[in-house]
Parts: C-alpha cells; sequence; structure tokens
C-alpha cells in the first residue's frame, strides 16, 4: 500500500513514522480515497494498543498518515530474538493486547483484515503491543476484503480466514482467526496452516484441518489449547462471538 519514513517534528520535538501511498495505487481516485477514508477511521479509534495517527494528509498528489513512532521490533523479529517460541505467559499477554486493540476497533465496525506478526510492533521496554497497518481495513462487511486473482498479493496468505479466500463477507472474526494463527505461532512455533507456495497455503486454510496444537505443546493449558483452536475454525460461527470475549477468556486463562 505505500512506503513509511521515520521523521521528525520539529514542532513539538517527536520521532514520527511517516507513511506515503505508493504513487501507482494515489493513481486511482476509488483508493486513494479509500485510503484517507479508513485512515480517518482509524484515527478516530483511541487505544493504548492501536498505534496513534497525528495527521492525514496529501502532498504532490501522493496520501500520508503520520502517525507515532514506536521504538522496538515488529512480533515476527521479536519471536525470532527469542529462538522462535515465545513463553505461554507473555504469548497469551501479547494475544490479550492484540485484541483489545481489535475490540476498539471491532466496536467503530472497522476490520484489520491483516492481523499478522509484522503488523504487531512491541513498544520498549515493556513490549507493549502497538497493532499498525490499517491500509488494507474495511468496514465490516465488505466484500471487497476478499482475496481475488486481481489483488491477490493484498494481505498475507498464511494469517487469512478461509472467508478472505472464498465468497463470504469478511468482518470481525476474520481478524479473530487471524489472532489465532499468531497465538498458534508464538507458542508452538509453527503455523497452523503452511505449504510451499500461496496456493498450497491457501488450500491448506481451505482444508481447515490443522494439527491441534496440544499434539505440538503437550503442556499448554487446556483452556487456551480449545480458545486457539476455536479462533482457528473455518466455519465462522464456530468462532468466539467477539473480540470482547476472546479477552475475557484470556484475562482468566491468564489468572490460573
Amino acid at each position: 500500500m505505500g512506503h513509511v519514513y521515520r521523521g521528525f517534528d520539529n514542532k513539538l520535538d517527536r520521532d514520527i513514522a511517516i507513511k506515503v501511498m505508493h504513487p501507482s495505487r494515489a493513481e486511482d481516485e476509488v483508493s486513494k480515497k479509500r485510503f484517507l477514508h479508513e485512515s480517518k477511521t482509524a484515527a478516530s479509534i483511541n487505544h493504548p494498543s492501536i498505534v496513534t495517527i497525528y495527521q492525514i494528509g496529501e502532498h504532490n498528489k501522493l496520501p500520508y498518515i503520520a502517525m507515532q513512532y514506536i521504538d522496538g521490533p515488529n512480533l515476527s523479529e521479536y519471536r525470532t530474538q527469542l529462538g522462535g517460541l515465545i513463553p505461554i505467559p507473555e504469548a497469551i499477554r501479547i494475544g490479550r493486547e492484540i485484541c483489545e486493540g481489535l475490540a476498539a476497533a471491532h466496536e467503530k465496525d472497522l476490520v484489520h483484515r491483516d492481523i499478522k506478526p509484522d503488523n504487531i510492533l512491541l513498544e520498549s521496554p515493556n513490549q507493549h503491543v502497538q497493532i499498525i497497518d490499517f491500509g488494507l481495513a474495511h468496514e465490516a462487511g465488505d466484500k471487497e476484503g476478499r482475496l481475488t486473482i486481481d489483488n491477490a498479493v493484498i494481505g498475507t496468505p498464511a494469517y487469512m480466514s478461509p472467508e478472505r479466500i472464498g465468497t463470504d463477507e469478511v468482518n470481525a472474526k476474520s481478524d479473530l482467526f487471524g489472532l489465532g494463527v499468531i497465538l498458534y505461532e508464538m507458542i508452538s512455533g509453527k503455523l497452523p496452516f503452511d505449504g510451499k507456495s500461496m496456493v498450497s497455503i491457501l488450500a491448506s486454510i481451505s482444508r481447515g484441518k490443522p494439527t491441534t496444537i496440544h499434539t505440538l505443546v503437550p503442556d499448554i493449558p487446556q483452556d487456551l489449547a480449545d480458545l486457539i483452536m476455536q479462533l482457528l475454525s473455518s466455519e465462522r460461527d464456530k468462532r468466539p462471538a467477539d473480540a470482547t470475549e476472546v479477552v475475557r477468556r484470556l484475562r482468566a486463562i491468564e489468572k490460573q
């Protein structure tokens, strides 16, 4: 969708991140208007787990977003730093903070659509979650969120929900599926749906039969294992009702 640069706000004496829409996408007026509209919606969300947007504008016909600069790795980098696995208590905390941010977005009918480790920053020094990149976000129920041949690069295959691949409309439960993939990967070190190509990954997601995480991590708390597998259900109605329910369940597991 665009390029991200590090900048400095002289007036407020702070580092910022600036995301500029890719010129080829900016030539499409529909894409440009959507980018600005959805950025404004994201900017209206005030939550500790969602990066703060300071300004939205256009320069030389290119839309841009000026936002909070986060000093810290993304979740993928952090997992690599830890040797591929994140301790279960920390994985639960990270998952809960992601879900708290999603709950705030979903309350405004905004679906992220690309929840993946690269879009989860962990702010130093406490690795507090900051969700970024609502560039793919759409209002709940928008069928244009589906993966098609023409826009096959949109989104990240391993974290896509089945409805992103098929014909069902995308809604908040699509984000919950992505959260399930992230939790599974943090704790087991493996992806629930994998393959050697995009086609094989998408086929694996469509089949909807991942190895149970309890098989890979025998000492995982049963309540957590059940929640993760429920989040990964290929049938949307079998996933948790909403992000608020997932937050509640993760908090209960944290207290065990």
